[in-house]
């Protein structure tokens, strides 16, 4: 009888700003599990905003879980890249401005990736971008031209309205963050890895970064007009809300195919905003979350592993 092929491994990272930890915290207990590192776990690493930071230095260094948590948090990943503009509070609040600086992270991620580029990679790479000269969502992959390096698109992945300006590639293209299209990249990233490999059986591990929570009083809201809406984070609901239907739509398509793992962050006492996790604190908060989400998980975690 002739053997089938192996299955072939998908990881899929939403974004999340600086809640990677906890991302990267379950990763982490998955290592320890398999004595494998995330690198070698998977054939395929999609991921959106600071879900494409994590693939591209996993990918680029090869690297596994904890030695990005190591880079976080001993040799101040986040901190380098969220360097704020002077009065940055007064300019917060008036939202003139983004909130971070743009060549601080540029010059970071240049640093960390070096002269690292798509054609460097000897696994898949699936990252979503918001490209604005072309109005529409494009897709960045191994496949992708020019060869862009690994920093640019790192950069341009992370690029979030109000927090960071949008960045000019080399091809001479302006991108902001895909997230505000795909923050849940899995089911297109499971389609692409169909097209790779069309002969092999596809599982995906996908991982949430903490869903957050709106408490909207309505009878306030009768009054509200765009402003008071945009103060409420209209948008945030927005995203969150076709995040969760394209979740739901995924496990509904791929049954058992594919495990997805998230959380509402109020239920674990951690700040919502996307930026939070930037001190020692709400870190180690971060990463003890990721091992309570892996324990609730551990039955699926171990089923899933065996259906390799």
């Amino acid at each position: 009888m002739k053997d089938l092929p192996r299955s072939k491994t998908v990881l899929s990272l939403d974004g999340g700003g600086s809640h990677l930890l906890i991302q990267l915290s379950v990763l982490a207990c998955l290592e320890n599990d398999t004595s494998t590192s995330t690198y070698d776990l998977f054939d395929l690493i999609a991921g959106s905003s600071s879900g494409g930071l994590m693939t591209c230095l996993i990918l680029g260094h090869r690297w596994s879980a904890h030695r990005l948590i190591e880079k976080i948090l001993h040799e101040k990943l986040l901190e380098k890249i969220m360097a704020k503009h002077r009065f940055s509070r007064l300019m917060s609040k008036l939202q003139i401005r983004p909130k971070y600086q743009g060549i601080p992270k540029k010059l970071t991620l240049q640093n960390e990736l070096g002269n690292l580029r798509l054609s460097s990679l000897d696994k898949q790479l699936f990252i979503p971008c918001f490209n604005l000269n072309q109005d529409q969502l494009e897709i960045f992959t191994n496949d992708s031209q020019p060869d862009f390096l690994l920093s640019e698109i790192a950069d341009a992945c992370t690029a979030a309205p109000s927090y960071y300006p949008p960045v000019l590639l080399q091809d001479g293209g302006w991108r902001i963050d895909g997230g505000i299209g795909m923050n849940n990249p899995g089911l297109s990233a499971y389609l692409y890895a169909q097209k790779c490999w069309n002969q092999n059986p596809i599982k995906m591990l996908s991982i949430g970064s903490g869903w957050r929570s709106f408490i909207v009083n309505g009878t306030k809201a009768c009054k509200y007009g765009g402003l008071q809406w945009s103060a409420q984070g209209i948008a945030s609901i927005i995203l969150r809300e076709k995040m969760l239907s394209n979740v739901r739509t995924t496990t509904e398509i791929l049954g058992n195919q594919v495990l997805y793992i998230n959380h509402y962050l109020k239920d674990y006492d951690m700040p919502d905003q996307m930026d939070s996790a930037n001190n020692k604190i709400i870190q180690k908060k971060a990463l003890d979350i990721g091992k309570r989400w892996y324990a609730l998980h551990r039955e699926q975690i171990d089923q899933w592993l065996k259906n390799q």
